[in-house]
């Protein structure tokens, strides 16, 4: 993870300090201070930081290696003062998962609050110190400047005639003057860790990551007219909070968000005159980076106006509905639905968005428990707000950048091994040694020609990176047509890699770097170095569009919000592991000697790159495949096509496969022996995919094919129904009964079929053995999709919202929303057959051991209740 700091850390400063690459300085944060006295003696130093919109600052009790920098206060030591305490922090504040660092973290945005009390023996000295940050938007992160201060106390401001108020002041900016009434607030409310009890369920306040409570992005207002003639035109406006979007009503995907629409209850007395339109101040087109697909969405706000015809003059009432679904960056709510009607005879419009701060006023008095309708059901909320959860440590992998570097090292180094790169060696390390007048002249120009191969490789992936920049190549790794290109681009490398034809770059470049080279000196080297990049494409091209594709697709920082860092690392160690053996032999000429020659096996070595190239190909095609939902290479045919690539190569290595610049292999050293043994064992290894979990009753997919082979769900034989083919209900009076007749604890869990972190958690989470195990032997799973569009048997009105729910995942949003408060996903309750909440439910939460911990604090509370008779076991009575 480090690197991956490290680049983050040279993007910034890039970003603030090099005129030439960014023509304004960026300075998103802004820190002023305030001294107020208490006392006599007591005083409060109040830094507030004011922070650009977009932009994070860190808390300072991060102590995660590889997170962010905390944020630092430090006060020299000194006499005539004492410090009180540590320093508190405060402000707008954020507590949960980071996209960008990958772990739960407390950040602020907008504005930050850090409060230092200290005791003064006498108001005339100084305290002298410094503070430092971290500040990161969604792309980047700037470099942490120290910034030295010194406060006097001679002008501190009186706290009583400002009205001066900690908890007040981590809410928001003190007016000018006057006192403020405080009575009943406490830090913690400050600090937005505690909150009212609604339904038994604590508002949000940072218990588990990703636990917002009920959230309402986007607000609704209409407008009828009439526009003689039958005709009735409406207009709908949504209004829709920062950092929150809808999505446009022209999406043609299955498999991304739900797009807006206005429905009309259908009926032979109106027909549509004027279709959807659909307009707004700030849309957006491009990659979605929490989809990761190409979508329109709207952001700020939204208008819709569609026009009817009534047909008859005492017609019915016409009815119909707005659906939408709301995402920000992290999260996206379930498909809400906000009514309307017309009655033509009377010329009355009714919208039920209207009633939707009567219905949340009801909510938070606790009246209601869903009584009427079907989703009521009487949980007991005593134990919902305990937990036993610890604070395990979440240790975190090294960043996939070291393997990035490492992939690429390789890479260069079998690029050293193909005929167009080995012969280069001795020759180009001899003239060296033989031209120059001394031994040190010899190896100074030998190691400047491997850095100038160093230099011309990494320029050349800034070059293809910065032209088609970060979100154009991470649209590749998910659009099905950009993955297509790719399988058959890989095609083509493989084919060529065989032999068929060679990859070569216009003759002209070349001829122009050699008389570049002929001049001599420094410049002389460099453009030999770059003659040696053009010679050898034919074998190092594939090599290298490989790592540029595969590491340009995979996310990660950027410089200038625009080029990502992945391809630089990745052709650094490319050509880092092209350059060693130039600067190495030049130091030491004796090991020329013991360099095997040029031969046969070199060719061997680019016809084992082009089995390589086929198996990408097959990856790229297999994500197309995915996205577009064809199951045209479904996992089985895919392991099957892997493990044909390893028979092939095993095939060639004994000779019985040939290539167009293969000779007869007229005996099996212990080299080929060794090598088809290895491929024979790498298709015995990929056939373990085949196995069958007993327990999920799908294919256990090997670890070392993880991520790249298809979810094993992705199947003909074995297509899951259930997350991970675990045993689960989706009614929750269903599940309740077979809980309660088995003697079961049960996991309800509110997901979705679009939910992105709900699939996270249920592939890095609940795929661990002994997690797995719990939850499907231990417990009844019952999951609830709030975005089911089956439509209900009945539809009713909800006692929450007013309005009507008419499909199955609206029911179960309406559920969650009486009961737990909470309208996002995924949301884990665990609870006894009778309704007894067992602990504190939890959302997002990526951490394996405290997930582990949350099932287990369930479990044992059961146990417990069990044993003392506060659960009725069945057949007891």
């Amino acid at each position: 993870m480090r690197v991956f700091y490290l680049f983050t850390i040279i993007a910034g400063f890039l970003l603030s300090s090099t005129h030439f690459l960014n023509a304004q300085m960026l300075d998103p944060v802004d820190v002023s201070y305030e001294v107020y006295q208490l006392d006599e003696e007591t005083f409060d130093i109040v830094f507030t930081a004011t922070i650009d919109k977009g932009w994070y600052m860190y808390s300072q009790h991060i102590d995660d290696p590889d997170g962010p920098l905390p944020t630092i206060f430090f006060f020299e030591e000194g006499v005539g003062f004492e410090l009180i305490n540590g320093t508190e922090e405060g402000g707008k504040s954020e507590i949960g998962y980071d996209q960008f660092f990958e772990m739960d973290l407390l950040k602020f945005k907008e504005r930050a609050v850090f409060i230092q009390r200290v005791r003064v023996a006498e108001p005339g000295i100084e305290i002298t110190g410094y503070y430092e940050y971290m500040v990161c938007d969604d792309t980047r992160c700037l470099p942490p400047m120290p910034e030295d201060f010194s406060i006097g106390f001679a002008n501190a401001k009186d706290a009583e005639v400002m009205g001066y108020s900690r908890e007040l002041l981590f809410e928001g900016p003190l007016p000018a003057t006057g006192s403020i009434e405080t009575e009943g607030k406490s830090d913690q409310d400050a600090l937005g860790s505690g909150g009212l009890v609604m339904g038994g369920i604590s508002t949000p306040g940072g218990d588990t990551p990703g636990d917002v409570g009920l959230v309402d992005p986007v607000k609704w207002t209409a407008e009828m007219t009439y526009e003689g003639d039958g005709i009735y035109s409406f207009v709908f406006d949504a209004v829709i909070d920062d950092g929150w979007a809808i999505y446009s009503h022209q999406l043609d995907r299955d498999d991304g968000p739900r797009e807006t629409s206005v429905e009309f209850d259908p009926g032979p007395h109106f027909e549509i005159y004027r279709p959807l339109q659909e307009s707004g101040s700030n849309i957006f087109k491009g990659f979605d980076q929490f989809f990761e697909m190409d979508l329109t969405k709207l952001e700020d706000d939204a208008r819709y106006t569609i026009s009817i015809k009534v047909l008859e003059d005492d017609a019915a009432e016409i009815t119909g509905y707005i659906e939408y679904m709301a995402c920000d960056p992290t999260m996206c709510l379930p498909p809400e639905f906000v009514d309307f009607s017309l009655n033509p005879v009377t010329g009355e419009f009714f919208f039920s968005a209207t009633d939707k701060e009567e219905a949340t006023a009801r909510l938070d008095a606790g009246q209601t428990r869903g009584e009427g309708t079907p989703v009521y059901f009487e949980f007991n909320y005593e134990h919902a707000n305990t937990d036993c959860i610890g604070t395990s440590v979440r240790e975190e992998d090294s960043s996939n950048f070291w393997w990035v570097l490492i992939a690429g090292f390789i890479g260069g180094l079998i690029a050293i091994l193909t005929p167009c790169v080995f012969p280069m060696i001795p020759l180009t390390v001899s003239f060296f040694t033989k031209s120059s007048t001394t031994k040190a002249a010899g190896l100074r120009n030998a190691i400047w020609y491997g850095v100038s191969i160093i230099v011309i490789y990494v320029l050349l992936g800034l070059a293809i990176t910065g032209l088609f920049g970060a979100e154009a190549l991470n649209l590749l790794s998910t659009n099905a047509w950009f993955n297509i290109f790719f399988a058959v681009l890989f095609v083509v490398f493989a084919i060529s890699f065989f032999g068929y034809f060679e990859l070569t770059l216009p003759s002209s470049w070349v001829n122009k770097t050699d008389q570049a080279a002929d001049k001599g000196g420094l410049i002389g080297i460099f453009f030999m170095a770059f003659t040696l990049s053009l010679v050898s494409f034919s074998c190092t091209g594939p090599i290298i569009g490989t790592l540029l594709v595969e590491t340009a697709t995979g996310g990660g920082p950027t410089i200038l919000g625009r080029i990502p860092v992945g391809p630089l690392i990745g052709m650094f160690g490319f050509s880092l592991a092209l350059a060693l053996p130039f600067g190495l032999f030049a130091a030491f000429p004796g090991w020329l000697n013991s360099m095997p020659k040029s031969g046969g096996w070199m060719n061997s070595v680019k016809v084992s790159l082009g089995f390589v190239e086929i198996a990408l190909a097959l990856k790229f095609l297999s994500i197309a495949d995915l996205t577009m939902g064809w199951k045209i290479l479904p996992y089985e045919l895919f392991l099957l096509l892997w493990i044909a690539c390893a028979v092939g190569l095993a095939l060639y290595f004994m000779g019985y496969i040939r290539f167009p610049h293969d000779g007869p292999v007229k005996k099996l050293g212990p080299t080929r022996i060794s090598l088809s043994a290895a491929m024979v064992l790498l298709a015995v290894y990929i056939s373990l995919g085949f196995r069958v979990s007993d327990q999920s009753q799908s294919f256990v997919t090997p670890n070392l094919l993880s991520g790249l082979a298809p979810p094993a769900g992705h199947s003909f034989i074995f297509p899951n129904t259930c997350p991970l083919g675990l045993n689960c209900f989706k009614d929750f009076q269903e599940g309740m009964a077979y809980a309660k007749r088995n003697d079961k604890p049960v996991l309800i869990d509110f997901t979705g079929h679009g939910c992105v972190n709900c699939r996270r958690m249920e592939d890095q989470v609940w795929k661990d053995d002994g997690i797995f195990n719990m939850i499907n032997n231990d417990f009844v799973l019952i999951s609830l999709y709030v975005d089911d569009r089956q439509p209900l048997e009945e539809t009713y009105i909800s006692s929450f919202s007013n309005r009507e729910m008419r499909f199955i995942g609206m029911k179960w949003a309406d559920f969650q929303a009486i009961h737990f408060n909470r309208n996002s996903q995924p949301y884990y309750v665990l609870a006894t057959p009778e309704g007894d909440i067992l602990n504190r439910p939890v959302a997002y939460l990526p951490d394996r051991e405290l997930y582990r911990e949350f099932l287990e604090c369930g479990l044992a509370r059961f146990n417990e209740f069990r044993q003392t008779g506060q659960i009725t076991v069945p057949g007891s009575q």
